[in-house]
């Protein structure tokens, strides 16, 4: 059995330099975790700041589940 715990991602675009999350669930292993962000992020983004939990989301920004 896997555990896995929820992460805010706090992404930014390479071309316009807007922010936007999305929330993932990954190991609580925190290098686990941070390879696996990079892995899903979408293409165009890179990854700013890895969070453990939900945070709220700023409203006005894109976010993807």
């Amino acid at each position: 059995m896997s555990i896995t715990v929820p992460y805010t991602v706090i992404l930014q675009s390479v071309v316009t330099g807007s922010v936007s999350t999305m929330l993932m669930e990954a190991s609580p292993n925190t290098p686990a975790a941070q390879a696996r962000a990079n892995t899903v992020a979408p293409k165009g983004t890179h990854v700013v700041a890895l969070v453990k939990g939900t945070h709220p989301v700023i409203p006005g920004v894109p976010t993807r589940l």
